[in-house]
This record gives structure tokens, sequence and C-alpha cells, in this order.
């Protein structure tokens, strides 16, 4: 059975997101990094299409919010069950509106095995919809992202993308959509959209932290409030195989890890070659965040908010203390040197390996990050073995994990000029935020894949469930489309899915996980939001944070290997100026000033 968590974040993180914080449902982000990291900019493009048609979009003076809606919500499926106080998509006896001959291009990202014209969910939504759609598609990741803005370069665009999680990010969405190359969709989804304007009820801040600068909504936001994901930047999983074969429990503090490394180096029942704390290179600066909140709040690897002050933490003294002890665990082995150069596929053997995984303590932002022969329902596979580890005490006291307080969703489906007909789109779109269209857009048709639940199921967070995932044959491909279209997962509907012996998945480990975290999640006020920047904002910005990753990780390389000393006052000082030469100084006054133009 394979690990799901790669929907919530498609793309593993090479260093963790500039982001920060101000209430628990005021932003939204994600995983799609709304934009604090993007590295790629857009072009600068003039609008194709033709002018916008102002009648269907309101033009520049429309007031989001003012128009009336036209079409209602339909009535709810009787039967299905939700748990006390549910806040999310329900089910609903939707009726086609499509015309049926107005023919639509629709881009979307796809796997290896995926036919979005024979996909079940293609036609699933096809005929509750009555749109007709066909789909330009392209790969998944960053092959598909060049591809995408091939096509937005050369001009001749589909009726409508699907750009959500590793596509576009809010900053490029906005700069397009300010260039005419997408459509505004306030009044669009005003008139025509009542899943959206449910959705946008219950999140309020939804709608504003998704609007470009010049107030206008160029995407449909999709929700997926994923509660786990919140801790997962720095989730850190231990070898429980490990802990019960030398008569011990989880560390709680960075002594007891200490005392823990040297029993499991003694250890005579772990697999040959097997090391003690690890990581991948791709992944190595989020084990490194992990360990550094054992001596101050990391809540972003950059950057944190003091006020309404952004700073750079890294000349705080118990940054560098925490950099010392980092060093130390080098010299002493408890860190694999493998860290500092494993590929992702290295990082994965060691977790396959024939005797069980060969660590003691890894990172993962879920556990197909260290593993790929992933089984739920066995117990002795590695995904049981491996378990979340929460944060270790350090030699003040301090406790903290990286918490993501603002990221439930990411910005997705965008409607460009060229579209013969906005209103049905925009209605396409709308929906998919249906509770049973959700659902099987990640799991396909109902009956095979889930199912709702019955009575007395209990969901991931221990109330009443709302469906369940069904075991799913291994020659059943080509159902669903995974997490890249329309789609409203609340943390409700999310945890609503059932937990069942026969259909095991990694959800509630990663539930248990984040009810681990959240104790020690750093505080909303020390985080910074995310922020939407210019073309020339995020051409600077890209630039600057590809070159400081790259320093971070030399610098590490330097403490692990030796060459250089992080206890020397030249050697620390080196990196801290080296990081001002780079920009590190723009990189911050950068991010404030879009701060101050959001949120002040």
């Amino acid at each position: 059975m394979t690990d799901r968590a790669p929907q919530d974040h498609p793309t593993p993180p090479t260093a963790p997101a500039s982001r920060t914080a101000l209430g628990r449902r005021a932003f939204l982000g994600r995983s799609a990094a709304v934009g604090a990291t993007s590295v790629a900019v857009p072009l600068v493009l003039s609008a194709c299409g033709g002018d916008e048609d102002t009648e269907t979009t309101g033009g520049e003076d429309y007031t989001p919010g003012s128009a009336e809606l036209a079409v209602e919500l339909a009535p709810e499926v009787e039967g299905v069950l939700y748990p006390e106080d549910y806040v999310g998509p329900r089910a609903r006896e939707l009726e086609p509106f499509g015309d049926g001959e107005t023919e639509f291009t629709i881009l979307s990202q796809v796997d290896p095995d995926m036919d979005l014209a024979t996909n079940y969910y293609s036609t699933l939504v096809a005929e509750k919809t009555g749109v007709n759609a066909t789909y330009v598609t392209v790969p998944a990741g960053e092959d598909g992202k060049t591809k995408v803005n091939a096509i937005v370069a050369g001009g001749d665009l589909p009726h409508a993308l699907m750009v959500g999680q590793d596509i576009f990010n809010l900053n490029e969405i906005s700069i397009y959509g300010q260039q005419g190359m997408f459509l505004p969709l306030d009044k669009l989804i005003d008139e025509n959209c009542p899943h959206i304007l449910d959705m946008f009820a219950a999140f309020p801040d939804m709608r504003q932290q998704y609007s470009s600068p010049d107030g206008r909504l160029y995407a449909v936001p999709s929700m997926n409030d994923c509660y786990h994901c919140k801790s997962a930047n720095v989730r850190t999983w231990i070898n429980k195989n490990w802990l019960e074969g030398v008569g011990a429990s989880a560390p709680e503090t960075l002594d007891d890890y200490s005392v823990l490394m040297d029993e499991f180096r003694a250890y005579t029942g772990k697999p040959d070659g097997s090391v003690l704390t690890t990581a991948s290179a791709e992944t190595m600066l989020q084990l490194i965040q992990f360990f550094l909140g054992s001596f101050l709040e990391v809540p972003d690897l950059w950057l944190r908010r003091a006020g309404q002050t952004l700073e750079w933490h890294h000349e705080d003294p118990a940054f560098r203390e925490g950099m010392v002890w980092i060093q130390e665990q080098f010299a002493k082995g408890n860190f694999d040197a493998g860290i500092l150069s494993n590929t992702p596929e290295q990082y994965q053997k060691l977790g396959d390996g024939a005797q069980g995984p060969m660590f003691g303590m890894a990172y993962g932002y879920s556990s197909f990050h260290f593993a790929a022969t992933l089984d739920y329902a066995d117990p002795d596979n590695v995904a049981n073995i491996m378990v979340p580890l929460a944060p270790m005490a350090g030699p003040g006291g301090v406790r903290t994990a990286q918490w993501d307080h603002f990221s439930y969703g990411y910005p997705n489906f965008v409607i460009t000029p060229d579209c013969p007909d906005p209103v049905q789109m925009i209605r396409w779109a709308d929906y998919q935020f249906e509770l049973g269209l959700t659902i099987s857009v990640g799991r396909g048709e109902q009956g095979v894949g889930w199912d709702y639940a019955t009575e007395g199921e209990k969901g991931i967070d221990g109330r009443q469930a709302i469906y369940k995932v069904l075991p799913t044959p291994e020659d059943l491909k080509n159902q669903a489309w995974r997490e890249w279209g329309p789609l409203y997962k609340s943390m409700d509907q999310r945890h609503g899915e059932a937990v069942l012996p026969e259909a095991a998945t990694v959800e509630p480990t990663l539930y248990a996980a984040g009810k681990a975290y959240e104790p020690f999640a750093t505080k909303e006020e020390s985080g910074v939001p995310p922020v939407i920047f210019d073309l020339d904002q995020s051409a600077q910005i890209g630039e600057i944070q590809t070159n400081l990753e790259a320093h971070l990780k030399q610098t590490l390389a330097n403490f692990a290997t030796g060459k250089k000393d992080a206890s020397k006052d030249a050697d620390w000082n080196e990196y801290l100026e080296t990081a001002k030469a780079i920009g590190i100084t723009t990189y911050t006054e950068i991010h404030q000033a879009a701060y101050d133009q959001q949120y002040s």
C-alpha cells in the first residue's frame, strides 16, 4: 500500500519554506509555499486572448463580494454521517449544468499511469457537470513546471489550468494575472460558486490571503487543511525496534539523546552497516532545524518575527550554540556523514534494508522520504518500525518544533482570457468542492476506492468517521487525480477518514505525530505569514535564498568534517559575513516591505 502523503507535499523540500504567522485560520499557504521561496520567476508577458470581458469579471472597479449569488447549493445527500460541529464540504445531489457542446481545454499534471481521457475521475466530473473537457497534460514536478512556462510564454493558452502545488505559486499567479494572462475570478465566484463561497464563509480569511496586491483573485484556492503537515517540515522518526532492543524509551532531552546514541552504537541487533542519525543531502536542513529547535525557536530557517519586525535569527547566540552542538554530533559519529551526500534513493535504500531500517533516527516529511517499500498493514515493515519522535529539550530547557500556523491550502485553478465560457469553467471547478467529488479526486470510484462510513466507525481524530478507504486491487489504476484538481479538504474532512485495520494508511501515524509536536509548537507571533512579491522582488528572493541554502550546507559540511569550527569566532563570523555578502539583509528587507504592504 503506497504512502499518500506526497499528495500533501508532492515535491520534498530542499530547505524550509520562508513563511510565518498571524492566526489559526487567518492565512493559507502551504504547501505551495505561497511564493516565499520562489526561484523560477515568471516572464514579463503581454496579455493574450483579447481584452478582459468586464461584464463577466466586473472590471477593475468590481468590489469582491458585491454581486448576488445566482446558483443555489444542491440538497444534501441523505444518510451521510458527520461528526459533531463538522466544518467542511458536504455530500450533495449535483445536477449537470453544462451545455455539453462547448469544448474546453484544461491543463493538468499527470503520473505515468494516468490517461485523463479515460481516467475514472475525469469521466465522473464530466457526468456530474455536463461540461465537455479535454486535457493538456504535463508531467508532475519540475519538468511539468518547465513545460507550463513554455506554454504560457508561447501564448497558446488552454482555457484553464490546474496549477496548484508545484506548478505556480501565488507570486507567479499574481504576476501573470496582472499581466492579463489569467482572468480575475471574484465576480465569477460571487455569482456562480456556492460551494467555494461556502468554504470562504467557513474560512473568512482565505479570500484575502489569495488575492493579489491589486485586490483581485486570479486563482481558485484549493483547501487542504492538513494537521500533520504543520509539523512535517521538521518531523523526525526513531527506530522503535532499536529502542526495545536496548531497553530504552524515546529521549526527552539532548542529554538523553547522547546516552541513547551510545546505546544504539553498542547494540548488536542492528543490521550491518547501520548509522545512528541521518537524512539525505536534500533534506539535511530539515533535520538540522529539528535539532536547532532545542536551542531556540526556529519558525522558519531564515527569518522570525518580533512584533511587526522581521529579523534574521542566525546572529542569535542560541543559534550558534545549536550549530556547535550539531558539529559535535558529527565528530562523535552520532550524525551520519552520509547526511552531507546521500541522494534520496540512497537514503531510501537505508530504510529498505533486508534486515530492517539501517538507522536509529531519520528525518522524513512522511515515511516515503526514508523508504520505498512501505506497507502500513505489516507491523514488521519500516512504515511501522519508524515512529515519530517529539522534539527534545536542550541545555537551556528550550523544546520547540516549527509549526506552520498558516498553511491550509494552495492557489490552484486559473481561467485564461481565451476561455469561450468562463461561467461554465468556474462552475466546473466549484462542483469539485462537494464532498463526494473531493474524496473521489484522490480515491476514485465510490464503492471501489472509498465509501461513506457507517455508524460507529471512528475517524482519525476519534470522532464519527465520514468516509472510509477501501482496499484497492493492485491492478486498479487510472482512478484518481491525486490532489491536483479543485478540492475542499478541511481538517474535519481529512480527519473524517475511518481508521480500519483492513485498509491501513499512514494518516493515523501522522495525526499522532502532530499531537506529539503541537505542545512544542513555535508561537504564531514569532512566524512570518506568507507574503506576495512583485516581479523584481521574486527574482532577488529566489537567487538569494538559493545561495544562502548552498552557503549553509557548505558551512555545515565544513563543521562536520573539521575544516571549520563553529566554536571559533573567526570561523563563525566568516559564516555570518558571507551570508551578509550573499544578501541576507536584502532578503530580510524585501520580506519586510512585502509584509508591511499586506499586513500593516
